[in-house]
């Protein structure tokens, strides 16, 4: 198999640094139990009145069987929009609600996602754990039993808040402007005013573009530029002057993965449920997607989100400036195609993905069977829970989610294979180097052209996390190099080889056994 000496895969897989940040509330290996305990008079008035908008008083205990803290006088209220009215409710839990500045394991707030239209309650955070993979800075996630006084509410997806915390532990500098995105947040440029963009939504209380940092500054001037330089026709000028205003592979890696996993609720599709974030250090916007349960195979709308178009997947009657400007850009669509590929090959691929879709349902399945609030809004039963991986529930679930992705895969690999041709495949006098097999269980092997043969090679191997795994040289004598990886863990991994001036970089797949 022909790899490509491409710096690319590196970057898409190496994207972002490490965090160096665990915590047992993003255990992925175990299921905690939250206990919270209010008032029963508090906790009738916050489901009975659907209070989104204010924190009452609770005791939060976490215990995930080696820990166990109790933090008494948490923020405790409902969370969601349209899922305010579900009867599995979400919640948010604030720490520093009521004691202005606490934090719990390095975070102020918790999501706590019910999941209640997914009947494998795996989706959402399935789509955490791609994003991650791909580079993107990293929303942690885990399940959670929820009880709220001694009653078990269900299984729970725990994720982490987007909020200073999380921006400081991601980018390293929490001072900048976070805007919430929200339909119908179509990224249109109204003119100059910022009160128009705050008004969007035509309700004092609601805001399509709503800062969430900063919120004393009510500041729109750097948000109202980037619509401005996106209202300007695409000429020679314009990939410079969006690339010093917005972190353009942050939208395009986005945008690939929306579209690999299904993710119709985007900007991309119903502008909709993102973040930008406007980075003091580069001076430029970032942009991350959030509320992520509608993807692998979840519809509402009638539409066959398996095998739509990947480089139509917006609505062409309507404004998408953000998607349809980056895309007429040629140099922009091939690095959007060139993740596509990555993705499908190395990361959302049926024989890598679905050892981990496996891994998950069995880790949850003792919590989800004795979940009796997840059956009241869609009559979910446990046998649909087991059967969601694999087969249709129902007419919002048309598809479970194995099938979904076979389908999305072989549709996308199909829709790029004339681009992939055209944009990646560099010419054949620059490769020196073959590897095979890939996936790789125990050797993987190296192919030397001959007018290499008596060169020194340098080669070293780096995980996703960029650890050097393992480093070494030969002489090229040999038409073929083996190397032993039956150590390795199974995974995604960079293979660098250095040959003179000349290096390549090529990324291989060493399988479980």
């Amino acid at each position: 198999m022909k790899i490509h000496l491409l710096a690319f895969a590196l970057l898409f897989l190496l994207g972002k640094p490490l965090s160096g940040q665990s915590t047992a509330l993003y255990d992925d290996e175990k299921v905690a139990s939250i206990y919270l305990v209010l008032p029963a008079d508090s906790l009738n008035f916050l489901i009975d009145q659907l209070e989104h908008n204010r924190y009452l008083h609770a005791q939060f205990v976490f215990d995930d069987g080696l820990l166990r803290d109790t933090v008494e006088n948490v923020g405790l209220r409902l969370r969601g929009n349209t899922s305010l009215s579900a009867q599995k409710k979400s919640f948010k839990i604030s720490f520093n609600e009521f004691e202005a500045g606490r934090e719990y394991q390095g975070v102020k707030k918790l999501n706590l996602r019910g999941q209640h239209n997914d009947p494998t309650m795996v989706r959402e955070k399935l789509f955490y754990e791609v994003w991650e993979k791909a580079g993107m800075p990293d929303r942690r996630t885990a399940f959670v039993r929820l009880y709220i006084n001694e009653e078990y509410r269900g299984l729970y997806t725990n994720i982490e808040e987007l909020d200073k915390s999380w921006l400081g532990r991601v980018y390293d500098d929490n001072d900048g402007n976070l805007y919430k995105c929200t339909w119908p947040a179509d990224l249109v440029y109204h003119g100059p005013l910022p009160q128009v963009y705050k008004a969007i939504m035509n309700n004092p209380e609601e805001r399509a573009y709503d800062l969430k940092t900063n919120e004393l500054g009510d500041d729109y001037t750097h948000l109202i530029e980037l619509m401005a330089v996106l209202d300007k026709p695409v000429d020679a000028g314009f990939p410079d002057k969006i690339r010093q205003i917005l972190n353009v592979e942050s939208v395009l890696k986005s945008f690939a993965i929306d579209v690999a996993t299904g993710n119709w609720d985007d900007y991309f599709y119903n502008k909709n449920n993102y973040y930008l974030y406007d980075n003091p250090t580069t001076g430029r916007f970032e942009f991350v997607t959030f509320d992520t349960d509608n993807t692998f195979g979840v519809d509402w709308l009638g539409k066959d989100w398996a095998m739509r178009n990947c480089l139509a997947w917006f609505p062409s009657s309507q404004p998408r400036p953000l998607a349809t400007k980056l895309l007429a850009v040629p140099e922009f669509q091939n690095q959007y195609v060139r993740y596509l590929d990555t993705l499908t090959r190395f990361i959302t691929n049926p024989g890598i993905i679905f050892p981990r879709i496996d891994a998950l349902e069995n880790q949850i399945a003792p919590a989800a069977l004795i979940d009796s609030f997840r059956s009241l809004d869609y009559g979910y039963t446990f046998a649909d829970f087991q059967n969601g991986f694999d087969q249709t529930i129902d007419g919002h679930t048309p598809y479970g989610i194995k099938p979904f992705l076979g389908l999305r895969h072989d549709s996308i690999r199909s829709q790029i294979a004339g681009l992939l041709s055209q944009t990646l495949t560099p010419d054949a006098k620059n490769f020196n180097f073959q590897i095979y097999p890939n996936p790789a269980s125990d050797w993987l092997m190296i192919n030397t052209a001959p007018s290499i043969s008596s060169e020194k090679i340098d080669a070293s191997v780096f995980s996703t996390t960029g650890q050097l795994v393992r480093a070494w040289e030969w002489k090229a004598s040999d038409a073929i190099h083996s190397v032993s990886i039956s150590d390795l863990p199974a995974g995604v991994y960079l293979l660098h080889l250095q040959l003179g001036l000349q290096e390549g970089r090529f990324v291989f797949l060493k399988a479980g056994q």
